[in-house]
């Protein structure tokens, strides 16, 4: 039987886009098949459950296959895990976990929402006890078991990027004592400078160990844990996690549809890959980048929701464009809030563009307020004509009251000039008369 839609993936993009197609058209045949057992979660979550911030994993997940089902009328088959793709045929052949036997399924349309696989090091045995990737509710449960069960006091991380930096935390705040290995010279590595350094004076603050410009040489399990072995030492730990990143899980696709170079399958803003009737959404897949008028590589949560919402309009018969992304992003580390949104300076170079750059201090809320707190904003501008490409915020206040005005003013042109008298509201227990951003922008003399 010929699928009129098959949905491959059933998390943010491929539900997303389930739920536009069966809206549009409610009598369509809709298959959606899933790798895992879980569906539908909020991966973001992951450390916060590890620190007891959120209660517990199930906190995490939004539906399960029946609830789904019941609310949203749309089945999904869990335990099957593409491996290969005919597209002359118009087939994906699917293997049954389980069982082992494989499906060639048809389609008339075809949705990939496989999203992204976590990048694993070749000289570590990520099956030897105590050793994790943190990528989802199946590594979390494990995790928190072995947490539990032998009490580790020491753990190391290789990687520091937010996810590395998210469970530094949230080891920390369970009384480990933690070492992270970074083999760029700062933590939070393409961030802009002054998250960098608010980062690493966090770091140094509670009293995490960090390896900057060290790369892991090799992992060896010991009687008492493992030994992590570099150029200049060797370390023990008790519990590893390999947070070094992830590559989109596309391979199954082979080479038929256009990928860029680290395997991302290449979707226009319909969310249209080379072949007319294949779709792609989510981590696995580009998204447009309206600074940079093109398609990257660019995976967030939030991003995979709008873009599964879009290819599943436009598979139902839609032709709607996705507006594009700046690339606005936030993380927590402690007591620290850090955001960007835009291109850095060193960015914007990058791309042959001449800009500027300032930067102001202020409170996040009037000064003498109780529980106000600093916080540093810097505005990155065209030198001709002072469009606003990028900024940065760090602080230990509420970046995201920074972060999302600076984040419209990147996605609609708008100069220095508009920004820094920008109707910003006021009032004592959430913001001061002049606000950093406003402040940032005023400084630029226009």
């Amino acid at each position: 039987m010929m699928n009129d839609y098959l949905i491959i993936g059933a998390d943010a993009a491929g539900l997303s886009a389930a739920v536009q197609i069966k809206r549009l058209q409610p009598e369509a045949d809709i298959r959606v098949v899933n790798k895992g057992s879980i569906i539908s979660y909020g991966a973001c979550g992951i450390p916060y459950v590890i620190s007891g911030d959120v209660s517990s994993p199930d906190s995490l997940i939004h539906f399960t296959p029946e609830s789904f089902a019941k609310l949203r009328g749309i089945p999904v088959e869990t335990g099957k895990e593409a491996v290969g793709l005919d597209l002359k045929k118009r087939i994906v052949d699917i293997i049954d976990i389980p069982s082992g036997s494989i499906e060639h399924a048809s389609f008339k349309k075809l949705l990939i929402a496989t999203g992204a696989e976590p990048v694993k090091l070749p000289f570590i045995d990520y099956s030897a006890p105590g050793i994790f990737n943190l990528h989802n509710i199946e590594d979390l449960n494990q995790i928190l078991s072995y947490l539990e069960a032998e009490k580790p006091r020491r753990a190391a991380i290789i990687g520091a990027g937010n996810i590395g930096l998210e469970l530094a935390e949230a080891l920390v705040l369970r009384g480990l004592g933690v070492r992270i290995f970074e083999v760029l010279p700062d933590p939070a590595g393409p961030w802009p400078p002054e998250i960098r350094r608010a980062v690493r004076k966090m770091i140094e603050e509670k009293d995490i160990r960090f390896h900057g410009g060290t790369a892991v040489k090799a992992v060896t399990s010991t009687d008492t844990g493992m030994r992590i072995e570099t150029a200049e030492a060797n370390y023990e730990t008790e519990i590893l996690f390999s947070v070094v990143g992830t590559r989109p899980a596309t391979r199954f696709c082979g080479n038929g549809i256009e990928k860029i170079q680290n395997g991302a399958l290449l979707a226009d803003r319909c969310g249209r890959t080379s072949h007319p009737d294949i779709y792609a959404a989510g981590d696995c897949a580009t998204v447009y980048h309206r600074l940079l008028d093109r398609q990257v590589y660019f995976p967030l949560g939030s991003t995979a929701n709008k873009m599964g919402r879009i290819a599943g309009m436009n598979m139902a018969g839609s032709d709607i464009e996705f507006p594009g992304i700046v690339g606005t992003q936030i993380f927590k580390f402690f007591e620290l809030s850090l955001a960007k949104t835009g291109l850095s300076v060193e960015e914007a170079e990058k791309e042959g563009m001449r800009v500027k750059s300032t930067a102001a201090n202020r409170t996040d809320k009037a000064g003498y307020f109780a529980g106000s707190e600093p916080v540093r904003v810097r505005i990155v501008y065209e030198e001709t004509g002072g469009r606003i490409v990028g900024a940065a915020v760090a602080g230990r206040g509420n970046a995201a009251q920074f972060i999302d005005p600076a984040g419209i003013a990147v996605f609609t042109g708008m100069t220095v000039h508009d920004l820094g008298w920008f109707d910003s509201a006021y009032s004592p227990p959430y913001a001061p008369v002049w606000n950093a951003l406003i402040s940032a922008a005023l400084k630029s003399g226009r």
